[in-house]
């Protein structure tokens, strides 16, 4: 039996390890492969690093829908004929006198010259420049007028801006000096004073809260020769 041992012992001899050996040395894995399982397990096991990415993610989403808002609400001011752009201008809700000027000329043109057959069309609008609060009761009365000149498609009006004398400013009231001419026929009749108008700024946009015309002085009548 033990020389049995021996003989095992001597076929089969004895061989320590060797970590270091070509024959046991473990290849690495290539470098994509290790980066990917690296990475792999940073992200199964740091929480915080998810969360870190879902609220850039988040973020991302959020600052993309910002930008495309800015850009799609981006405006083109368009300064009226004949007026310069330093004088255009709201600092706050308080407007330039050139500014005031310039509506208060479009306003008067639309509500004081104008014939039976459009003066409909023109008071729409005046409308559009109207605050909502009174915007139902103007809208009333303006249609009571167009119902009332319906009958008269004889008449015509015009209205002309004094610019020889003062225009008035106040806080929220703009008076225009004006004349204005009727025609029937071949009647004129002449009147003068000046338009009140009533307004407010709310957020950089103008509102007419009110539109009055107050005379001054006698009215005269004519005949007009053709």
């Amino acid at each position: 039996m033990l020389s049995r041992r021996n003989s095992v012992n001597e076929q089969t001899p004895y061989k320590a390890y060797d970590p270091v050996g070509q024959s046991n040395e473990v290849p690495y894995p290539p470098l994509v492969k290790r980066f990917t399982d690296a990475t792999s397990n940073i992200w199964a096991e740091n929480r915080v690093l998810r969360f870190l990415s879902v609220c850039v993610l988040a973020a991302s989403i959020v600052l993309g829908y910002l930008v495309l808002a800015v850009m799609d609400q981006q405006k083109t001011i368009v300064v009226p004929f004949g007026q310069g752009v330093e004088h255009l201008y709201l600092v706050g809700d308080k407007p330039s006198e050139a500014y005031l000027v310039a509506i208060s000329r479009n306003v008067i043109q639309l509500v004081g010259t104008y014939t039976t057959s459009g003066i409909e069309f023109q008071l729409d609008e005046v409308l559009k420049l109207v605050h909502p609060k009174i915007h139902a009761e103007k809208r009333q009365a303006f249609r009571r007028e167009v119902s009332r000149l319906k009958d008269f498609r004889e008449i015509s009006f015009a209205t002309y801006i004094r610019y020889d004398e003062e225009f008035g400013f106040g806080d929220g009231v703009i008076q225009i000096p004006v004349r204005r001419e009727r025609f029937v026929g071949k009647s004129r009749t002449t009147d003068s004073g000046f338009y009140r108008l009533d307004y407010l700024v709310e957020e950089g946009r103008f509102w007419l809260t009110d539109i009055k015309f107050q005379r001054k002085g006698e009215v005269s009548n004519e005949q007009v020769v053709s």
